[in-house]
Parts: structure tokens; C-alpha cells; sequence
């Protein structure tokens, strides 16, 4: 077993491979603090999830971490080859502001994606030469690091030496909005772990804006 810590978290890696998909994979979820990186090198398929259907295609690029049901139906004249990597966070209690992104998003759904890095980490686990342990550690903070910066918005604080819980807050926020337009006060209040009425004052905040008209402004881009 590989493990490694990325920005506080102990993670172990516990499964690498890829190869054709020729076969559907039936509905199923993932434990918790448990996270699979999907990258699609070629062929076609569809991912489906309680909530949308993603047409898989070369440089799509998915994480489906816990507790979030999905499937894959595969194209049989022209089947899917990916990458996966699964990783379990052992000791999730004390994330940093870039970690506690990571692991505050179970799904998240790229075009494009450079999937070198996951070529590289396959490899070396295959291959287990000299030391390669090491090797495919480094890897996983690097693509770890790469695939957190997509989730962040471009407000959020670049120099996070220091932790800041709001940084954290604001990018939940902006992830629940974006991946779950139907939330309620009461759920985001949760999943930032403030009151009602904080959530509010922090809403007011960052966009100068209602939680009632954060919601107006989603269905307005939506329609």
C-alpha cells in the first residue's frame, strides 16, 4: 500500500489501472474519504450519475469520491480506455484551505484534462523499478494539487501558507451553487457549518447579494 500526505492528509493509495472498458460498470458509490480520479484516454461511453449523463470522449476527466452513485455504459465498437486512481484520505481532520476542497468535492466533471501525470503513475506502478514508490507519491500531491486548482475560483486567496477558514467557506459555496443549484439556506448553512444568518452575512459579502438572490441569479444562466 502507497501512502503519501498531501497538505495535511494522509492518503493511501489503494488501487491503480486502466486498460479498454468493454464491459458496463453498474451503479455503485464509494466509501467515505474515498476518491477515484477517472482520466479517459480514448473511446467513447457514457458516465451516469443520479443527477446528470456525461458522453465520455479523450481528455474528459472525472473524480467521483463518497457516497455519490454512478455507472458507466460502454460504446462496443469503440470502448472506452482510461486511467484510474483510487486513494482513501486515512486521517481527514485537520485539512488545510487546500485539501479541505478536495475533500469537500465528491464529483466534478472535465472536458480537458493533461493526463500525463496519470500515464506517468501508471507506469511506475506497473513496472515497480528502484524506488517507485517514491516516484508515484510525488505524482499523486503533484496531480492532487493540479486537479484542486481547478476547483478554485479565481478570488480564491493564492498565498495559503496561513489557513483561513472563510477562503475555505467561499469556495464551498461557490462549489454547492455550481454543482447543486437547488440547495437551501439551511443546506449550505450546514456544509459551511455557520448559522443561517452568518451564511447570509458572508453571502453579502462575496457577492453583495441575498442567499434568495444568488438563487434568482443561478436560474436566470441556467434558463
Amino acid at each position: 500500500m502507497i501512502a503519501f500526505i498531501w497538505n495535511n492528509i494522509k492518503f493511501k493509495i489503494t488501487d491503480i489501472g486502466g486498460g479498454t472498458l468493454g464491459e458496463d460498470i453498474p451503479r455503485h458509490a464509494h466509501a467515505k474519504n474515498s476518491y477515484e480520479l477517472h482520466f479517459i484516454i480514448s473511446g467513447k461511453g457514457k458516465l451516469i450519475t443520479d443527477t446528470e449523463v456525461h458522453n465520455l470522449k479523450s481528455g474528459n476527466f472525472f473524480v467521483t469520491g463518497p457516497n455519490v452513485y454512478h455507472s458507466q455504459t460502454a460504446d462496443k465498437q469503440n470502448p472506452v480506455k482510461d486511467v484510474f486512481i483510487t486513494i482513501q484520505a486515512e486521517d481527514a481532520g485537520k485539512p488545510n484551505a487546500v485539501s479541505g476542497v478536495f475533500l469537500d468535492t465528491c464529483f466534478c466533471f472535465y472536458d480537458n484534462f493533461e493526463n500525463k501525470t496519470a500515464k506517468e503513475i501508471l507506469k511506475e506502478y506497473r513496472e515497480k523499478r528502484i524506488d517507485y514508490t517514491t516516484i508515484v507519491s510525488a505524482l499523486c500531491t503533484k496531480l492532487l494539487t493540479d486537479i484542486t486548482r481547478l476547483y478554485l475560483p479565481p478570488a480564491f486567496e493564492k498565498n495559503t501558507a496561513a489557513e483561513n477558514l472563510n477562503d475555505r467557506r467561499f469556495v464551498i459555496i461557490e462549489q454547492s451553487f455550481l454543482y447543486n443549484p437547488d440547495i437551501s439556506l439551511r443546506e449550505l448553512s450546514n456544509k459551511i457549518g455557520v448559522c443561517e444568518r452568518q451564511t447570509q452575512r458572508l453571502l453579502k459579502k462575496y457577492y453583495s447579494k441575498s442567499f434568495r438572490e444568488k438563487k434568482r441569479e443561478i436560474s436566470v444562466k441556467k434558463n
